[in-house]
């Protein structure tokens, strides 16, 4: 009987992390069958509950598995745990833990260009490609954000819309269009080393 209660005790605490000590402590010549056991969980679930709410967003019940030799003997219990409205979700977490990684992105590498051969054709994100404009291809930042590309061999700079996706040669990090390969001179040499960084918008 005593194994049966540890068991029990056990599982309530792990699925609302909880340490030994903070679970509810009962005495185990009271649990004398198994409502006694099934309370005694409940308790153990209920008593931590609003503490751990900003962790728990979808929690509706507690599953308690006895094992005996070859028998399994599965219990649920029903302990719904509200959340607060005003308490963001862990997805709504890590949203903006990603939007400030990318907001805050900055990249060294190889830049090459494209023009005339794509002019008029659609891009990655539905825009038609203009070779005079200044945008770029890149492989992995969302579509539609701006960045701020330096060419390092001269200083020249430029905010380019980010469109299309590419390149996929070698490692080259960036495709400029004519356009913005232009005003940082490499449109003779064809690539050039360039550092990139996000910006908020085509005038910053």
């Amino acid at each position: 009987m005593q194994s049966t209660i540890l068991k029990y005790v056990l599982a309530a605490a792990a699925a609302v992390a909880l340490s030994q000590s903070q679970a509810d402590m009962v005495q185990s010549s009271s649990l004398n069958n198994d409502n006694d056991h099934s309370r005694l969980a409940a308790r153990a679930l209920n008593k931590e509950a609003q503490s751990f709410n900003s962790n728990f967003t979808n929690l509706s019940s507690l599953s308690i598995t006895e094992r005996s030799g070859d028998k399994i003997r599965r219990e649920t219990i029903a302990a719904k745990i509200e959340i607060p409205e005003e308490e963001p979700s862990v997805i709504e977490k890590l949203n903006t833990v990603a939007s400030n990684t990318v907001r805050r992105f900055s990249q060294t590498g190889t830049a090459s260009w494209y023009g005339r051969q794509f002019h008029g054709r659609k891009t990655a994100s539905g825009d038609t490609f203009d070779m005079n404009a200044l945008t770029a291809a890149h492989r992995s930042l969302p579509l539609n954000c701006f960045i701020r590309v330096t060419n390092k061999n001269n200083g020249k700079s430029v905010v380019v819309k980010v469109n299309d996706r590419g390149p996929f040669h070698g490692n080259r990090v960036l495709d400029l269009s004519y356009g913005a390969a232009k005003q940082l001179g490499i449109t003779n040499s064809g690539t050039a080393s360039v550092s990139i960084e996000r910006v908020d918008g085509p005038n910053s």
